[in-house]
């Protein structure tokens, strides 16, 4: 066994090397001796055996330069003379490498080039090398690289809702939204977005624009659309994204329900309801800015199944507007929004509780919500109905302003009120006590008051029907004691007065024209008859009444009486004898009576 002693002295500071024992196939055991300047004292380490074929190790390489692409690394090392390389290389913040071995030639520099990667991401990268008498180097010192940009890889994802606009639904709102391209599809910094849109009937009405925002409102008329969505980078701009959108046509995806917000210190958690559609929701987009910097938005992506999102990378001292969009493939719901800061978080408070109806079952309050900053921070508030019976309970929202408590026992007394939870625990915002009544007075009207309808319909219908069968079937006999001519007539013993009543005929029209009414003139005169009563004059005249100077005087006052128009043959009663007479006209528009019947 051979034996060697290697002495270290720091007076000289050299080591000596002896190549007949130091080569590559020596093997030998290694005692390594100490020695003590001060005492002189000797110590004598343990046996070490030593390989020398094993232990020699090819040095460590360094990495001179890299040139990128958008998908490949060219990478150049020094490291002596080396036969056998390995690479490796893994994108920043992940933890698997992935490593490649290359076959090199003998020079003192050398070449590999990494392919396969993706544009515009970082990598960090390593190489070992070998020798053929020699174990593998330590790994060089990473190296940080980061690819170019390549023009985006995939058409974005565009959703859409068409709202009633201005001029009575003749043009409507359209809001188009996008999701942001995935690191791996973008290939770069997305540097803006281009929209487009036409109608389909009309391409020369193509207006087109760009935005840095994922999201866009225009104003279209209600006919068919064809938008189209596009990303661009530094190096060129995505596939495009068409979309066909009849504007006339609404649909069933509504905005969401219940949203609410509160503050954890360090970042705003929100929540809502995600029962908010008919269809299922494939996701919800979120999307926050400052009031100070409303034209930047951020923007998150949850997933349909969940409806809680967590916002980070707030400022203290900034209120932030918040919007969540339901969205269910090309289709996406209205915003919702709701203002917030990290020190109270919804920038929301609760007013106006007052009661609006109240029965003997039911009762029903009512409230307001107004902008404000609240003393603490409110996880959330509660409407509380407490009551002989038990208590009833549910959290209330921006988007509720009224309930109705059903089924309540009548003659009751409750409690209404509305709560705000704290971390800390409850306060009351404000509290109504209601008593329901024994007798609901709106049941009772709704009994009463068909009730007394009916009756009067009733009512109304028997006096009709009275009416009715009376004309028809009891007619109204005319009874002569209750006419003066008919008395007079019954009346046997009639004797003359001594005068006579000449009915005298003026029509106000002439003879010859048809008319509904004619005047009749009354006069009394002195008698004509002789000493007979029962005489009377052979013929009586009637003259047509004239305006005119020479009109005859009469004797008393006249008396003027519209009747219906006299027929041609006439009969009238004079001191109870008949009188018939025919009616001629005579050549100066007079009528003749010639006949007299006693």
């Amino acid at each position: 066994m051979l034996i060697y002693f290697l002495y270290y002295r720091t007076d000289v500071g050299r080591t000596t090397y002896c190549p007949s024992i130091l080569h590559f196939f020596s093997r030998f055991n290694l005692i390594i001796k100490s020695k003590s300047v001060f005492s002189q004292e000797e110590w004598f380490s343990d046996v070490y055996p030593v390989i020398i074929e094993e232990i020699v190790q090819a040095p460590r390489p360094v990495i001179t330069s890299v040139n990128v692409t958008d998908s490949s690394v060219n990478v150049t090392w020094n490291g002596g003379r080396i036969t056998k390389c390995r690479i490796r290389y893994k994108r920043l913040n992940t933890e698997s490498w992935t490593e490649k071995t290359a076959e090199l030639p003998d020079s003192e520099e050398s070449l590999f080039v990494i392919e396969g990667l993706q544009a515009f991401s970082e990598y960090l990268l390593s190489v070992s090398c070998v020798h053929d008498y020699s174990r593998w180097s330590d790994w060089s010192k990473e190296t940080r690289v980061k690819t170019s940009e390549s023009p985006p890889s995939a058409p974005l994802s565009l959703s859409y809702y068409v709202a009633s606009g201005v001029n009575s639904g003749v043009r409507r709102q359209l809001l188009l939204l996008w999701k942001a391209l995935d690191v791996t599809d973008a290939r770069g910094l997305i540097r803006g977005y281009g929209v487009s849109y036409m109608p389909t009937k009309q391409p020369s009405l193509k207006t087109s624009f760009h935005t840095t925002e994922l999201e866009a409102v225009v104003l279209v008329m209600a006919e068919e659309y064809e938008v189209t969505v596009w990303a661009y980078n530094s190096a060129g701009h995505s596939p495009h994204r068409r979309l066909l959108i009849d504007a006339s046509r609404s649909h069933d995806v509504r905005s969401v329900k219940a949203l609410w917000v509160y503050s954890d210190g360090s970042s705003l958690r929100i929540r809502w309801d995600r029962d908010v559609t008919r269809v299922n929701v494939s996701e919800f987009a979120i999307g926050w800015s400052a009031v100070t910097d409303p034209g930047h938005t951020h923007w998150q992506r949850v997933d349909g199944s969940t409806s809680t999102a967590r916002l980070t990378g707030l400022k203290q001292d900034e209120i932030y507007n918040i919007s969540v969009f339901p969205v269910y493939g090309s289709l996406c719901g209205p915003r919702t929004s709701i203002s917030a800061d990290l020190e109270h978080g919804a920038l929301l408070d609760v007013g106006g509780f007052r009661l609006v109806n109240v029965s003997r079952s039911s009762l029903a309050v009512q409230w307001t919500w107004k902008e404000a900053k609240p003393r603490v921070r409110v996880l959330q508030y509660k409407l509380v109905l407490r009551g002989e019976h038990g208590t009833e309970a549910l959290p209330v929202f921006p988007d509720q302003h009224q309930h109705s408590f059903l089924q309540l026992h009548p003659n009751t007394r409750y409690s209404v009120s509305i709560h705000g939870e704290t971390e800390t625990g409850n306060f009351s915002k404000a509290s109504l006590d209601v008593n329901t009544p024994l007798i609901d007075y709106n049941e009772l009207m709704r009994f009463a008051l068909p009730v007394v309808l009916l009756l009067l319909v009733f009512g109304i219908f028997s006096v009709s029907s009275m009416t009715v069968c009376r004309k028809y079937f009891l007619p109204v006999i005319a009874n002569p004691r209750f006419s003066l001519i008919g008395r007079w007539l019954l009346n046997p013993h009639l004797q003359g007065s001594g005068k006579i009543c000449v009915l005298k005929l003026e029509s106000v029209f002439p003879y010859d024209q048809q008319t509904e009414k004619n005047l009749i003139q009354v006069e009394h005169r002195v008698s004509l008859i002789s000493e007979h009563e029962d005489e009377i004059p052979s013929q009586i005249c009637t003259t047509l009444w004239k305006h005119s100077s020479d009109a005859h005087t009469p004797a008393s006052p006249p008396e003027y009486v519209d009747l219906p128009l006299l027929a041609d043959r006439t009969d009238y009663v004079q001191n109870g004898q008949i009188v018939s007479h025919l009616s001629e006209k005579t050549s100066d528009g007079n009528l003749h009576f010639p006949t007299v019947i006693n």
